[in-house]
């Protein structure tokens, strides 16, 4: 019998081992933990699938198809481009405000497409350094060398864009594209990119306008602009992203990813990418998910939905930093919110709120809120960056203002248990 199965398997477990032994094993919940808790762990934030409303609108729209296929049952540079695919991507156009559309099977899907063929040889990809690990995967993927700049950062952008200016003759000589990508909301600390600075540093390091600006607005799609069609509608600059990314799978409580782009870009993504040309197209069921979805956003019910959603959000904040003990245990380094400073005079704000704890202490956070049936997600290295462990809280329009401060009552007793546990610490050393 070959010996190289028990070799692989020795290995791998090796690291698995190393993983648990740090307390960072990924461990998903079993479906009968979460069932019959509070969400506040999804990105379901309109709470469009948790409530049912949207399962609604999707038999309603099958309804509608009644000899509707399961399947579309080929790649769509074959026969699986059908009718209903090419409709959704017209309609998704005309919602965003764009030239085209393109569906894909995951907003993951989408962005290793983009950056695995979009940029060239002689290129450069200056991206923010908390992009989506799927966007940074495809930049491995891709021809373009690829440099981050630090996180929101609008001096380590424009330095980024002048040394890439000052060190390569194509850029100078407006031969070569300098992509400037980031996100409209960060996925792990919830806050909001500095879009309007972002473009004017662009435009003012690369005068000859060699500069192409894409964002992935996951997080900001469904919740914000007309229809809930993201933050770059929200401020009339769909004109300055020649690509936005979408996804369905966040607010909109379906799944699927889009991307809103020209039709030249479109047709380098159908001939160039692998997630195009060896993947099955979309089904019919997918693409009603996502029409039902839409549907909705762009309803009275969307608009209560949005409405409901900052409300709760602003509730959050004011009940969280408004506790006695919230500053105490902020400046003693036992728990802090990243977006914090600013919440009150901001219109939009995420549903995203990032319970960063000391390091190894957010498994401890989240575990007395699950067991109090509120479902939270404790997030730790690598998903996020080492030192940097968090209770992942997500608001949804659903829940309640009884529901949230009974989250913080919990959140601020771990805090006050953490802060007299140190002062035991404290006085026992001293003590000695």
């Amino acid at each position: 019998m070959a010996l190289g199965p028990k070799i692989l398997d020795r290995k791998l477990r090796l690291a698995l081992d190393q993983r648990q032994r740090e307390g960072r094993l990924i461990q998903p919940a079993s479906p009968s933990e979460v069932q019959g808790t509070i969400d506040f762990g999804s990105n379901d934030t309109l709470s469009l699938s948790g409530s049912g409303a949207l399962s609604r609108a999707f038999l309603h729209q099958l309804e509608k198809h009644p000899d509707f296929t399961v399947g579309s049952s080929s790649t769509r540079i074959f026969e699986g481009l059908r009718q209903y695919l090419e409709d959704i991507e017209r309609d998704l156009a005309t919602f965003y405000n764009a030239e085209n559309a393109m569906v894909f099977g995951s907003g993951f899907d989408a962005n290793v497409a983009i950056w695995s063929v979009i940029s060239q040889p002689g290129d450069i990809v200056i991206f923010d350094e908390l992009m989506h690990a799927c966007a940074r995967q495809g930049m491995k993927n891709g021809r373009a060398k690829a440099v981050p700049f630090v996180h929101n950062d609008c001096a380590s952008l424009r330095s980024c864009l002048e040394n890439a200016r000052e060190r390569n003759h194509g850029i100078a000589e407006g031969k070569q594209v300098v992509f400037v990508c980031f996100e409209s909301v960060y996925s792990m600390d919830g806050d909001e990119a500095p879009i309007h600075e972002i473009i004017q540093i662009a435009s003012e390091s690369l005068p000859l306008g060699n500069y192409v600006l894409v964002i992935d607005e996951a997080h900001s799609n469904g919740l914000v602009g007309p229809n809930g069609s993201g933050l770059i509608a929200q401020y009339g600059l769909e004109k300055e992203f020649i690509i936005r990314v979408q996804t369905c799978g966040k607010a909109l409580g379906a799944s699927g990813g889009v991307v809103l782009c020209n039709d030249t870009i479109k047709q380098t993504l159908l001939n160039y990418s692998g997630n195009v040309l060896f993947t099955t197209a979309p089904s019919f069921v997918t693409v009603v998910a996502i029409r039902a979805a839409y549907e909705l956003l762009a309803s009275k019910d969307g608009d209560r939905r949005r409405a409901r959603l900052q409300h709760n959000i602003k509730f959050t904040y004011w009940t969280l930093t408004n506790h006695p003990q919230w500053e105490e245990a902020k400046d003693r380094g036992i728990i802090r919110l990243p977006t914090e400073t600013g919440w009150r005079s901001r219109t939009f704000r995420s549903a995203i709120f990032a319970l960063v704890t000391q390091p190894g202490k957010a498994r401890s956070l989240a575990k007395p809120l699950q067991q109090a049936k509120f479902w939270v997600n404790a997030v730790d290295y690598p998903i996020v960056p080492r030192n940097l462990d968090r209770v992942r809280l997500m608001v949804h329009a659903d829940n309640t203002e009884e529901q949230i401060g009974a989250v913080v009552q919990i959140i601020m007793r771990w805090a006050m248990g953490q802060m007299k546990s140190e002062t035991m610490k404290l006085d026992r050393m001293a003590r000695l």
